[in-house]
């Protein structure tokens, strides 16, 4: 397995990332990226040394293995799998959603579901466990760009007024295919090894020149990134943003300039029904957002101690009121979720050796989460009420001789001290209030798809035969 040294050398690949309209010279040292990337580095360090968790005995051919990379073939796989998963959240106490164990968990469900490649050709079956073994053996951090830009929603890719607005093949070679276009939205691609692209929206009929799955070294020739305003620029300091200046996986636009694809890195080559299958016909989907659901019930965990110390430092936590605030407008979301988790967990579907998570329990899971976020969000606010709007504007007034006295005197609580009180209410702010904490949820609001589109998921998963059965059986005894 990795170091985090190893995986900080890995990063010095010339890789073309672009801020502000410069390129940065160094991802591990700028300042927009350091502090991030140094949590995933620690994250590999302490694998290391949680092998118990990390690891585990591949049943094919005996060898040890990351967790991450295990083909689930039964519930226990999938409980090796959860914990690695509560391994990896719990380094950023589930706010990075795409850590290296996530893209890891659709290359996984590729790999064990072969035979969907093979469709096209046996060599893309072919190409896509060779990539998995070499990523599982070289402990990759692989991210995904699967979103095309926003440009006109509303037409398909190839009918755009400009051709290859979205990714696909400008031509092919004897030595493979060259890709142009941009995708939006791949979150963590700054901190990744390697970049998976292919399509989650649907492609249409006549998009086949877009209908690609590959995959590509984040310093391929041609390949550049452009994120969006990285969190750790606003932030004054830790102890005022301890979020924003730690934890930002940083969302990012990939544009591809003609970039040489080697045949030996192409899944699915100009065939929509396989870019539409790879994920819902393949255990891909349910798969990745198991991790997803792992995360998620970590960062609920952190929001309702959250609100719980809040409550402690407000002196509130004997409240009756408050009490019962806490316990069935967040306890009970947080208990709910997870118990769906681990019903997925427990109750897999096995098909041709492939232990899916119960895709109804996935599919509730992500209906849910959209909406719970919002109801805890508010929940803590209005258990803060003014607080937030009476706290020092930065560290600097504790420090101060002018200030200091004052500061300490007035900010305090009757359960805390000013300085740990204000501690608190920053984390808290910068989790639900600041821009940081925006687009935390924006990022859970919109994680998956719009609530209609999990909605149908929702629907196409659930046992409605039973539940028909169950009313023919009440209507036929009377």
């Amino acid at each position: 397995m990795r170091g985090g040294a190893d995986y900080f050398a890995s990063l010095r690949d010339g890789r073309a990332i672009f801020l502000d309209g410069k390129r940065v010279d160094d991802v591990t040292t700028h300042p927009a990226f350091a502090e991030s990337l140094r949590r995933i580095a620690e994250r590999y360090d302490a694998a290391r040394h949680a092998r118990d968790v990390t690891t585990c005995l591949d049943p094919a051919t005996g060898r040890t293995i990351g967790a991450m990379w295990l083909i689930p073939r039964s519930a226990e796989d999938l409980g090796r799998r959860r914990a690695v998963h509560r391994f990896w959240a719990e380094g950023s106490y589930g706010l990075m959603g795409r850590t290296p164990d996530h893209v890891a968990s659709v290359l996984t469900a590729f790999a064990g579901w072969r035979q969907l490649f093979d469709r096209a050709d046996r060599r893309f079956g072919d190409n896509v466990v060779r990539f998995y073994e070499k990523a599982r053996d070289e402990d990759l951090y692989v991210a995904y760009a699967i979103v095309p830009p926003q440009v006109d929603r509303g037409t398909p890719a190839h009918r755009h007024r400009e051709p290859f607005i979205h990714p696909g093949v400008v031509k092919d070679t004897d030595a493979g295919i060259v890709i142009r276009g941009a995708h939006a939205i791949a979150t963590s691609v700054t901190m990744a090894d390697w970049l998976y692209v292919s399509y989650i929206t649907p492609l249409a009929p006549g998009d086949t020149d877009y209908a690609i799955s590959l995959v590509m070294p984040v310093n391929a020739p041609g390949l550049r990134l452009l994120p969006r305003r990285p969190y750790a620029t606003l932030a004054t300091s830790v102890y005022d943003y301890p979020l924003s200046a730690r934890y930002d996986e940083v969302d990012t636009t990939v544009v591809f300039d003609d970039v040489v694809v080697p045949w030996e890195h192409v899944f699915v080559y100009k065939n929509v029904e396989l870019v539409t299958a790879q994920f819902h016909e393949s255990p891909a989907h349910v798969t990745a957002n198991f991790q997803s659901l792992v995360r998620f019930g970590v960062k609920l965990e952190l929001l309702a101690g959250l609100a719980a110390k809040l409550a402690e430092v407000q002196g509130g936590d004997g409240d009756p009121v408050t009490q019962a605030t806490l316990g069935g407008d967040i306890a009970a979301f947080c208990a709910a979720f997870d118990g769906l988790t681990k019903a997925a967990e427990r109750h897999p579907l096995i098909s041709e050796g492939y232990a899916r998570p119960h895709p109804q329990y996935v599919y509730a899971g992500m209906s849910l989460q959209r909406r719970i976020i919002v109801d805890l969000y508010r929940t803590v606010r209005e258990l803060a009420g003014g607080a937030f709007q009476n706290m020092p504007s930065s560290e600097a007034s504790f420090l101060s001789s002018e200030t200091g006295p004052v500061t300490e005197r007035y900010y305090q609580s009757a359960a805390s001290g000013a300085r740990d009180r204000v501690k608190l209410l920053k984390l808290i702010w910068d989790f639900i209030g600041s821009e940081y904490g925006g687009r935390q949820l924006q990022y859970e609001m919109f994680y998956s798809a719009a609530q209609p589109v999990v909605n149908r998921r929702m629907y196409r998963a659930y046992d409605w035969r039973s539940a028909k059965a169950m009313v023919d059986r009440l209507l036929g005894e009377y």
